[in-house]
């Protein structure tokens, strides 16, 4: 099977290009100009480069493929540079999906977010439902993933968490009760790949999360624990505390956006019986491998 992924050189997308070719795959990574030279040749993996907005880059990414993993997402926005949910989350789905059903591509995966429905407060799990959608009507064999916070090595939530307990002030709005459900890269990769040749994960929807919940408060917590602070916690109610980032959230260098408060205050829990029954997956723990994570961050800064 002839394999596009979309986003290749980021996290989710470096492990799964490497897990696809192990595991037999013919796989084409359509990368950003900038981002060609982070796939090296040895990889054995072809690369097209170009961006996910531009249709005819689109077409020829997707020419000769039975399936595309469609991976391209965005975390925080740049308004200033077009970098927008609606332009990489709508817009971009809509061009691959678009390109891929005239070059009679088969099977389409698609990487959602957890949270994502039309009537929820953030315009991130907004728009992503919006990308659902286009995929869900695509007439292609489908299948969403929908994960919680992914963990694992390189991941860029936990040099966050590290960098807020060593802050002057650490804010907890609304008490900090807002539970995840960190799940890691392995287990998402491995279902993804799965995913391509498995009739019966065609037209579904699966939210991936690990074993573990923790609230925010804790999670900071722990962290602060690990690096040895005892961080300065203020309490805020959201009320406040939205409109201060909404005013905020403009100056350089300020480290949250009324987006990301808005997924914040929500809880990103899920049930993870149909995705471990469906894959076979053994979700790996996250609480018991979080002194790890935060040990990468130290060995990562020291590099």
């Amino acid at each position: 099977m002839k394999v596009l992924v979309t986003g290749a050189t980021g996290f989710v997308g470096t492990a799964l290009r490497r897990a696809l070719r192990g595991a037999g795959f013919d796989v084409r990574a359509f990368v950003r100009p900038r981002s060609a030279h982070r796939i090296e040749a040895s990889e054995g993996i072809a690369v097209v480069t170009g961006h996910v907005l531009d249709s005819h880059a689109c077409l020829r990414a997707t020419t000769g493929m039975d399936a595309v993993v469609h991976l391209v997402g965005i975390r925080r926005e740049h308004p200033r540079t077009g970098t927008t949910y609606e332009a990489l989350h709508t817009e971009a789905t809509w061009a691959v999906v678009d390109a891929a059903r005239r070059n009679d591509v088969r099977r389409f995966v698609y990487v959602s977010g957890l949270g994502a429905r039309p009537d929820a407060p953030s315009r991130y799990h907004r728009t992503k439902w919006e990308s659902e959608e286009i995929v869900r009507s695509s007439g292609m064999e489908w299948t969403i993933f929908r994960p919680s916070v992914i963990f694992g090595p390189g991941d860029e939530f936990h040099p966050l968490l590290v960098d807020l307990v060593h802050r002057p002030v650490v804010p907890i709005v609304d008490g900090g009760r807002s539970r995840m459900q960190p799940v890691s890269l392995r287990n998402v990769v491995s279902a993804i790949v799965a995913s391509l040749t498995m009739p019966e994960a065609h037209e579904r929807v699966f939210e991936a999360g690990g074993p573990d919940r923790v609230t925010f408060v804790d999670l900071v917590r722990r962290v602060a624990r690990h690096e040895g602070v005892w961080p300065n916690e203020v309490a805020v109610p959201s009320r406040l505390m939205k409109p201060a980032v909404r005013l905020l959230q403009r100056l350089r260098g300020f480290p949250l956006t009324l987006e990301e408060l808005l997924m914040m205050l929500e809880d990103n829990v899920c049930d993870t019986e149909p995705f471990v029954r469906t894959f076979g997956v053994t979700l790996d723990p996250y609480l018991d491998r979080l002194d790890e994570l935060l040990g990468m961050c130290e060995r990562r800064r020291s590099a």
